[in-house]
Formats: C-alpha cells, structure tokens, sequence
C-alpha cells in the first residue's frame, strides 16, 4: 500500500518548558489544515515536559525526550525524522497567529523552495508588534535576520543542498543556514502576506553571544563582489534600505549610483 505523501512536518523543540509546550500544543492541534505531521524533539526535561508528551503522543507521528547537544542538534534529529514536503520549526512556546493559518498558506500549490510570512513578537508587557518583513530579499538583508524559523516554511530537500544546521553555532545557525541557501546556492523564496507565528521577546537570540555569532555570519557569508569597507557598513545599509519608499536619501543614492560605473556601488542600493 502506497503512504500518502505529507505536505508538510511541524518539529517542536523543547526543553524545560512545559507552559510553552502546551501554548505551542494548543496552536497546532486546532489548525483547520491537517495535511501535516508534528515531531517533538524534547532535550530530556524534567519539569513535565515529557510526561504532557507521552500523555498527547497520538498527536505527533514522532517523538523523543533525551539529552541533546543544543537546540540545532535538536532541530537537526527532527529534520532527519521528518517526511513532509515542508518543513516548520514552531519550537516550545512560539504559536500559529490563528487556527486558520495554515490552511491560508497552503491555499495554492506551493513549489517555492522557502516560503515565509509575517511574525510578531509578544513582549513581556502582553503587546503584540509585527515585525517588518520584505517581499525582496537583499544580501543585507540576511543579517540580522530576514526570515525566522517560525514564519517559514522550508522544503525538505533543500536541506540535502545546503545541508544540516551547523551544532557549533549555539543561536544563529538558522540565520546562517537562510543565507547559504539563498546567496550560495540560489534558493528560490517567496513572501506571502500572512502573519504565520507569534514568539515571546526578549528570548536568548537578544543576547551577547547571539550577537558576536551574527557579526561572525557577516564576514563568513557576505558575497565575493562585497569589500571589507562593505561589510563594516551593513547596518548603515540595511538602515538606508528600510527606508526604501519614504528616503529621500534612498532616492538620491539610488540616483548616484545609475550615474556610476561602479558595479559595487550598484549591486549595493539597486
């Protein structure tokens, strides 16, 4: 008998995070869609985690609660595990924005090797603030971040391409992974207008280490045609960016370099 072919695995990483787990458990099991399989990867918690799992097991086509090396070795056994077309990382506490959500995005027939949508952030204070996302993605535009893993829907198959996420990267190995698909190995995107997730702020990725990682990620992905003097001006350039329909600076640079032979200066603001 021939398995029906999964559209698309949702993996959930946990760890210690039982509150989290049952508000992320409570997003998808209401979902209108259900072409998907759900896969938690619980790090061995000892808070309850795991007995909420064994108590829902029929929900997830997978799961294993067991001591890991981090959350992207964590999200790696998932991508292993998992036989959806797509793949969502919607780890504990993050949530679908509704229960229709994913039956909005995967409305149409989607080939697109990433597709990503809006995310918001709920902060400590209970406000909800959508962060800006662009249809057009730039190589500036990666850092920071561009896409988030919760918002994002990855096909499978681009992970054989690119490859696993790199485990020694402790919180930026998905921002990494999104701009070595995207730059070096050409992967398409596509933007839909829709808020897919909700994360809580003020989590690790604002953290220290989070930000010497992403400053690394600048000087180990930046394309071959972008100078050092490049590259110490990207937060300069992804400000310029930003205002791209309101600056009259934008516009004035934007001019500048159509009068110019400089195919750097070009590549930069066009």
């Amino acid at each position: 008998m021939k398995t029906k072919n999964i559209l698309l695995s949702i993996i959930t990483v946990n760890l210690n995070n039982l509150e989290g787990l049952k508000k992320t458990y409570e997003s998808v099991v209401c979902q209108t869609f259900t072409d998907y399989e759900w896969l938690i990867i619980d790090g061995g918690s000892t808070d309850g985690s795991r007995e909420f799992i064994e108590q829902h097991q029929d929900k997830f086509a997978y799961w294993c609660s067991e001591p890991d090396k981090g959350i992207y070795n964590a999200m790696n056994k998932g991508i292993v595990r998992a036989k959806g077309k797509y793949l969502n990382f919607m780890n504990s506490g993050d949530y679908f924005a509704g229960k229709d959500t994913l039956a909005k995005v995967f409305a149409i027939d989607r080939n697109e090797d990433i597709i990503y949508g809006l995310i918001a952030n709920r902060h400590i204070n209970g406000s909800i603030i959508t962060n800006p996302t662009q249809e057009k993605i730039f190589w500036y535009d990666l850092f920071p971040v561009a896409i988030h893993h919760q918002s994002a829907f990855i096909r499978k198959s681009l992970f054989n391409i690119v490859g696993l996420y790199e485990e020694d990267l402790k919180i930026t190995a998905d921002i990494r992974w999104f701009a070595l698909a995207i730059l070096n190995f050409g992967a398409t995107y596509k933007f839909i207008p829709i808020k897919i997730a909700i994360f809580e702020g003020g989590g690790i990725s604002t953290s220290t280490v989070c930000a010497k990682e992403r400053a690394k990620q600048k000087r180990d992905i930046i394309p071959d045609y972008i100078t050092e003097e490049d590259a110490m001006n990207l937060r300069i350039l992804s400000i310029i960016h930003s205002f791209k329909f309101t600056s009259l600076l934008y516009k004035l640079i934007k001019i500048i370099a159509l009068q110019t032979n400089s195919y750097r200066l070009k590549k930069l603001v066009l």
